[in-house]
């Protein structure tokens, strides 16, 4: 499945991804500059992304355009968007900025990392020589890099009811899907497999569709954030004892 290459790529991505987030963390303190970090990283996971049009452009003068390039067909896609506009966003106290900051962070971290793994253009091209491959493995580095510096910076906390945004992330995953598939429709035309809505993302699983792996995202986010919490805050602060009380005051 891995050939040397992508196994030293990962390697490499893990070990800069790592140092340049403790890095940060040490030696970034004030909030201008972690806004700056982290509308670097947004800006330069577009540019990767739609650099290979370029790139072809100049080498070729016919450059590919893929239906990633002209929608969010993918959740990296949308993962991408997201991180760009949480950079930008000016109101950080926000119950929106909170939502979208923390769909884009655990989005940004499954779309990264799987979109470095399991990276269809290097599956059939199996080469880091082609920028072509090589683009596609960059952009999804600086999105996971963007996304976890979310929780580097303090943007976000990982909390049980980070659940809630997931819920929605989802679902607006779903929309995009609808909306993406019902305009190529609309126009006759062949639509991509947008949000993995058409067919099931493993072909070997066909039971693994979108349904499924949504609900189990949600379960398995809730364990993970609940062991976090029983772990990492007082018994106070821990979503059941929120629970308990909300109820009592009621």
């Amino acid at each position: 499945m891995f050939n040397s290459q992508h196994i030293g790529f990962m390697a490499f991505a893990s070990f800069e991804i790592i140092a340049l987030l403790v890095l940060c963390k040490i030696f970034i303190k004030d909030e201008r500059k972690k806004d700056l970090v982290l509308k670097i990283f947004a800006v330069l996971t577009v540019i990767i992304h739609y650099s290979t049009l370029y790139v072809e452009y100049f080498s070729t003068g016919n450059p590919t355009v893929y239906a990633t390039m002209l929608f969010p067909v993918y959740p990296c896609n949308v993962a991408m968007w997201l991180l760009l506009i949480v950079a930008f966003y000016k109101n950080k106290d926000s119950k929106v900025y909170k939502v979208l900051a923390e769909i884009t962070f655990y989005l940004g971290i499954v779309g990264g990392v799987i979109g470095i793994m399991f990276n269809e253009i290097f599956a059939d091209n199996p080469t880091l020589g082609d920028w072509e491959v090589l683009h596609g493995l960059l952009s999804h580095v600086t999105l996971l890099f963007g996304s976890i510096y979310l929780l580097v910076s303090n943007r976000i906390k990982i909390r049980v009811s980070n659940v809630i945004s997931i819920f929605c992330g989802l679902l607006l995953l779903f929309v995009d899907g609808c909306f993406i598939i019902g305009l190529y429709r609309l126009f006759d035309k062949s639509s991509p497999n947008c949000m993995y809505l058409l067919e099931p993302p493993l072909e070997s699983v066909p039971w693994l569709n979108t349904y499924v792996i949504g609900l189990i995202a949600i379960v398995l986010f809730f364990s993970i954030t609940a062991i976090y919490e029983q772990i990492a805050l007082k018994k106070e602060d821990r979503w059941y004892s929120k629970l308990k009380n909300r109820r009592k005051n009621k």
